[in-house]
């Protein structure tokens, strides 16, 4: 154990922890990361955007932006943001941030 090799403390079982609010239900535990999405959405002024249903639908055809360009730093750190959401607790989006 842990406690025998290293003095620890126990703080009772975990809430939220790197962006993930963890849940405890009857079936196990519950995993969400909503409010660190809605902080994204904010952050990159996203957060009255038009949503899309997910898994993506391939049949959808692309579109070249012919709107407002984004720097490179920036959209690094959205995908970035996206990234880490999408393999952490959302595999059903891993495809269409990928």
């Amino acid at each position: 154990m842990l406690k025998e090799s290293f003095e620890v403390k126990d703080m009772g079982e975990a809430k939220f922890m790197l962006g993930i609010q963890i849940t405890r239900t009857a079936n196990g535990y519950s995993l969400d990361q909503s409010s660190y999405i809605e902080k994204i959405l904010k952050k990159y002024n996203y957060f009255d955007c038009k949503s899309a249903c997910t898994p993506y639908d391939a049949s959808v055809k692309l579109f070249k932006n012919t709107g407002d360009s984004v720097r490179q730093s920036k959209y690094a750190s959205i995908i970035g943001s996206l990234r880490y959401d999408a393999d952490y607790t959302r595999p059903d989006i891993a495809y269409v941030v990928g």
